[in-house]
């Protein structure tokens, strides 16, 4: 039918893509990757593969098995004691706790639900904090700033200025009313 009969012409079926593209690399061919080599994993697949692949190979053995899951332990363990100590200090304590559960989640099933139940807890404060006043979010800081000066104050008060740090730093310390 043609318009002027008063018909209406049906549309013309879509129109494939003679060549799609499947890499973002703009000189890569189009169509996909060569058929005639072997195809290509991704680089992450191929390195997650051969991680299991190792870690199957540890567990055939009780013994190594044994010590790998107490290295496992025993890292994890100093990272997160690690990130608690840098907590209430500036910087990325918390981070460095959550770090240290995934690596001990890596083997143990109890420290993979606690950095799962810590993270959905930290987005509910992260959460409460945006819904609050500019006021509250500066009192908030103020208080944490407050919290961290009372701690190393209380630290230096308790076991004196460190030998280590600066004649400039010490003398400056020292001037501090319960330090010097």
């Amino acid at each position: 039918m043609s318009a002027s009969d008063g018909g209406t012409r049906p549309a013309d079926p879509p129109q494939a893509p003679s060549a799609v593209r499947t890499s973002l690399d703009p000189q890569a061919p189009a169509g996909g990757p060569d058929p005639d080599g072997p195809p290509a994993a991704p680089a992450r697949r191929r390195w997650r593969r051969e991680v299991r692949r190792r870690r199957e190979a540890l567990r055939a053995n009780p013994r190594r098995n044994h010590l790998y899951r107490m290295g496992v332990a025993t890292l994890g363990t100093v990272v997160v004691l690690l990130g608690l100590a840098l907590v209430p200090l500036p910087g990325p304590g918390w981070v460095v706790v959550f770090l240290g559960l995934a690596v001990l989640g890596s083997e143990f099933h109890s420290a993979r639900r606690l950095n799962a139940f810590g993270r959905r807890q930290l987005h509910r404060w992260v959460a409460w904090v945006e819904r609050r006043s500019w006021r509250t979010r500066i009192g908030l800081g103020g208080g944490t700033a407050a919290v961290v000066v009372a701690v190393v104050w209380g630290w230096f008060a308790w076991q004196g200025v460190p030998t280590w740090s600066p004649e400039v730093v010490t003398a400056q310390l020292q001037r501090v009313p319960g330090i010097g």
